[in-house]
């Protein structure tokens, strides 16, 4: 597919996330390798899903050491209970997931087993060992923001092996020194109980992938490299272009006239 016909279905995805704000949900989620040996050691357990809507109304936190709180479980016994909690937010995630099913969810790269909606998914087949009761979001329901960003401008719109906190670099390096961790320091935070900076990440990244959109809705998303199909658009549409091709159509038009005299 070229570059014409990969921008022009990106934009289209665009469009469709602002036609409805109330109904485009941004979410992400973070993992742990700390493993329940019940559960076996393959698939990381999910400790903490944010949710966040386009219209600001929503701004959900789903999260292991919440569901300990409720059950008053001390920190210092949190990790005999890793399976109850985790079902818990599973559970919640759900039950949300079912009272949105008309909603666009706008997520970052969660597209596999490794990571994504099917490690979720799995990890509630595993846990609950039945999945009549799990609510799936449609494949037509996800959009991938990076995969839009790729067919705007192209595979390489920013450098650097995590392009999340590259892009958000580009916009906003505060927030990137003071709060994103990688997906795997999110793992040792939360292994060292340190849930708040767990929370504190995944929040930064739904509310950075909102932001972002919001941004490339209206062109002022800053990226660190465009393929030349995206800078000969950028250059068509610049203010100082379109002032040019005004002005050759009001000469043009002149011109004729005293042509025609």
């Amino acid at each position: 597919m070229g570059a014409y016909k990969d921008r022009k279905i990106a934009k289209a995805n665009l469009k469709k996330l602002v036609e409805d704000p109330s109904k485009v949900l941004f979410i992400h989620y973070s993992q742990s390798r700390t493993f329940d040996e019940d559960y076996g050691n393959i698939s990381p357990i999910i400790t903490s899903i944010v949710i966040k809507s386009l219209d600001n109304q929503i701004d959900q936190l789903f999260a292991i050491h919440l569901e300990a709180d409720k059950a008053d479980i001390p920190v210092e016994q949190i990790q005999d209970s890793y399976r109850e909690l985790e079902l818990r937010i599973l559970n919640s995630f759900n039950n949300f997931v079912k009272r949105h099913q008309d909603c666009i969810w706008v997520h970052w790269e969660m597209k596999n087993v490794q990571f994504g909606f099917d490690a979720i998914k799995h990890r509630y087949e595993k846990i609950v060992n039945n999945t009549n009761d799990y609510c799936e979001i449609p494949t037509n329901k996800k959009q991938n923001l990076k995969i839009i960003l790729e067919g705007i401008y192209g595979e390489n719109f920013v450098s650097g092996p995590d392009y999340l906190k590259s892009l958000l670099s580009e916009n906003n390096s505060r927030i990137t020194n003071n709060e994103y961790l990688s997906i795997d320091n999110e793992s040792q935070e939360f292994e060292h109980k340190n849930f708040m900076s767990v929370v504190n990440s995944i929040d930064t990244k739904v509310e950075f992938i909102r932001n972002a959109t919001k941004k490339l809705t209206r062109n002022k998303l800053i990226v660190s490299h465009k393929n030349r199909f995206a800078i000969f658009v950028d250059v068509v549409n610049h203010p100082v272009f379109t002032f040019i091709g005004w002005v050759a159509t009001i000469l043009g038009v002149i011109l004729a006239i005293i042509a025609l005299k």
